[in-house]
């Protein structure tokens, strides 16, 4: 089987010459090349068989064609390359629904005041009070007196500073005790469970930042 020379012609769909098309042969034996300004590409010492030719050029449409080399006649094909469509607009942004939400009312609480006036009592696992609602962000108060089942936000972010009492938080897969002062961050999409230690509930401020505040 004596090897020999395949001629490519690359031309584009008006018949002008295309160059630096990357040509590229699979078969019995694997060759390569790049077309010059002519459009013409060469592919050396290709022994006979059938192949898979490649023409792969920015801007154009990646084309593949079959060929059979017959042992020491030289080959030759014609390809036509199709341009590329432009690539579509990057679409415009989105607003979030954060952004057309209401800003909110501005506010000031005392959270002592406001527990005093709202002593938690009764056989209720929690107590949990809205105190602020905003575009972004919704501010509650938590009072924790039997352990939280373990939950998580998909699409908010929490802050947790514990005002009061003694607990212990279950972040992922890690237990953190929390006394009055601690402060936690809970990135969305992590789980945890809050759930208190001695007499008194657990007292907690919980501020989600995501999502348009609901009252």
């Amino acid at each position: 089987m004596v090897p020999t020379t395949v001629t490519v012609t690359i031309t584009d769909a008006s018949g002008a010459p295309v160059d630096n098309v990357h040509v590229s042969a699979t078969g019995p034996v694997s060759r390569q090349t790049l077309s010059i300004d002519t459009g013409v590409a060469r592919l050396n010492s290709v022994k006979p068989g059938d192949y898979r030719l490649r023409f792969e050029r920015e801007g154009f449409i990646t084309l593949e064609r079959d060929l059979t080399v017959k042992g020491g006649s030289p080959a030759s094909i014609d390809v036509s390359l199709t341009p590329a469509p432009p690539a579509p607009p990057a679409p415009e942004p989105t607003p979030s629904a954060a952004t057309n939400a209401p800003p909110g009312e501005a506010q000031s609480v005392s959270i002592v005041d406001f527990l005093e006036k709202s002593h938690f009592s009764g056989k209720d696992p929690q107590r949990v009070d809205q105190l602020g609602c905003t575009a972004s962000a919704k501010t509650t108060l938590v009072q924790v007196k039997d352990d939280q089942p373990e939950t998580s936000q998909k699409d908010a972010d929490e802050v947790i500073y514990v005002v009061g009492g003694d607990g212990k938080m279950r972040l992922g897969n890690t237990d953190i005790a929390l006394t009055a002062g601690s402060l936690a961050i809970v990135p969305r999409g992590t789980v945890r469970a809050l759930s208190r230690k001695g007499r008194s509930p657990l007292i907690v401020l919980s501020i989600l930042s995501g999502p348009p505040c609901t009252k």
